[in-house]
């Protein structure tokens, strides 16, 4: 890849991963109390770490693009299921505040996980979609 290509890359994951960063936490500020408890800044972490993941992901993506294979879409939403579930894994596994007297059960964990991993799919597949191959002017 030609350096002005790449910077090219490089930027336009960083669009990217800022964008769905930035989009994350307004979801997530819109589902909080407000003004958001002080826990709220414990999800930042995540937040954080998940743009470093599209960022990561985002320049192979676009290659992926640019080759058009046909296995590409399907990974790309295998790989967005496999890091909901794992996001979903961990933050299940956190203690966190349960209202006394709720029992979370097995079910409303696997629903978690399916809901997690769905929203990773979706996640991957927005960063695929935005993700433009290098030898395509902007």
């Amino acid at each position: 890849m030609r350096p002005r290509a790449r910077s090219a890359s490089r930027r336009r994951a960083t669009a990217i991963a800022l964008g769905l960063a930035c989009t994350w936490v307004l979801i997530l500020l819109a589902g909080a109390d407000h003004p958001p408890p002080p826990r709220f800044l414990l999800v930042l972490p995540f937040v954080l770490v998940g743009a470093l993941l599209v960022y990561w992901r985002a320049a192979q993506y676009a290659g992926w693009k640019s080759q058009r294979r046909p296995w590409r879409v399907g990974r790309v939403i295998g790989e967005g299921a496999l890091a909901g579930l794992a996001l979903g894994g961990i933050i299940a596994a956190l203690p966190g505040p349960v209202e006394p007297g709720v029992h979370i059960s097995g079910a409303d964990v696997l629903l978690w996980l399916a809901v997690m991993g769905a929203v990773g799919s979706v996640n991957a597949l927005l960063v695929y979609l935005f993700s433009i191959p290098s030898h395509v002017s902007t």
